[in-house]
C-alpha cells in the first residue's frame, strides 16, 4: 500500500484504551485528526485541544470515511505546533 495522507482535518470520535493502577480504563473523546496511511499501519495527527490523556493510550479505535480503524499505539510524540502524532499498528 503507497504512502497516503489526508490533507484536511475531520472531526472524529477516538475510542482509547488507558492502563491504570486499577486495570485498564476505557476513554473516548471528539477530536480533529488528520491521517497518513503507512506500509506498516498509520499514523494520526491530532490538533489541539486533545485529551491529556491520549498519549499514553495503548489501543485505539476510531472511524473514517465510513471504514472502521483499530490499533496499537506504538509511539506517541508531542509536535512543536502542539499537536499530537500517533503512530498506530493495525
Amino acid at each position: 500500500m503507497p504512502d497516503s495522507t489526508e490533507a484536511t482535518m475531520h472531526s472524529i470520535k477516538i475510542e482509547y484504551l488507558m492502563d491504570t493502577l486499577f486495570g485498564v480504563n476505557p476513554l473516548a473523546s471528539e477530536c480533529r485528526a488528520r491521517i497518513m496511511r503507512k506500509a506498516s499501519g498509520f499514523q494520526l495527527q491530532l490538533a489541539q485541544p486533545w485529551p491529556s490523556e491520549l498519549q499514553h493510550a495503548h489501543t485505539l479505535t476510531f472511524e473514517w470515511e465510513g471504514g472502521s480503524y483499530r490499533g496499537v499505539v506504538h509511539h506517541t510524540e508531542k509536535l512543536p505546533s502542539g499537536e499530537l502524532l500517533l503512530d498506530v499498528a493495525p
